[in-house]
């Protein structure tokens, strides 16, 4: 009996979506457009574990303009709370990576089905993914909001196994995040950390089963 195709399941910010690209928005604004940009998705991803630590669950939009309010004192940028909205707007309007439309196309070719999981709200992932012109290509749009609690936390990945009805490892988790994959790969899932960045690898948990720096090798590989 043929063995069923694995589902790909794929985190969004980062993964398919570019929020590096929002440097442009404060080019002349302040002296280092990418460290202010860094700083925001750094603490934007802090805010997300202190508020699972805490157990206070605050959505990820709120979250994303409170990173934003920090990056802007940080890095000399009045934020205003029209900065704010305009920047929690500007996350939901990111365009995907190269390699993501061709990927995605291919697996979906192929007969696998696909689908987001993300910290961010259902809301900012749909707008997200229509912006970026990939709305159509996943089967479930899976968001924390529904267990409000952030990745890593176990429950979130669970999401997957429920909505698909199989077990982990039937799923293949991509994310270009380091300590997402070692997450994913804690829980059962066959997981590919797509290191855009070349960064070095985790030094606890679970290592991810494939490192690839380009979805291409999801296609080629």
């Amino acid at each position: 009996m043929d063995q069923p195709l694995p589902v790909y399941v794929f985190d969004l910010y980062g993964t398919l979506l570019d929020y590096r690209s929002l440097r442009s928005r404060f080019e002349g604004l302040v002296a280092d457009p990418d460290a202010l940009v860094t700083t925001w998705r750094e603490k934007q991803l802090q805010y997300a574990l202190a508020a699972s630590a805490m157990h206070r669950y605050h959505d990820f939009d709120t979250l994303t303009g409170a990173a934003f309010a920090y990056a802007a004192d940080r890095h000399g940028l009045p934020a205003t709370d029209a900065a704010r909205d305009a920047a929690r707007e500007a996350w939901t309007a990111l365009p995907a990576f190269p390699d993501v439309p061709r990927a995605l196309e291919a697996l979906r070719a192929r007969g696998h089905h696909t689908a987001i999981l993300s910290n961010g709200t259902l809301r900012s992932i749909e707008r997200g993914l229509s912006a970026a012109g990939i709305a159509g290509c996943f089967d479930a749009l899976l968001s924390v909001d529904s267990v409000q609690v952030y990745k890593p936390d176990p429950r979130v990945y669970a999401l997957a196994t429920e909505h698909f009805g199989v077990p982990a490892r039937r799923i293949v988790f991509v994310s270009s995040n380091g300590w997402d994959a070692t997450g994913g790969a804690e829980f059962g899932f066959s997981t590919v950390w797509c290191n855009r960045a070349g960064l070095p690898a985790e030094r606890i948990g679970a290592p991810p089963h494939r490192v690839v720096a380009s979805l291409e090798a999801l296609v080629d590989g």
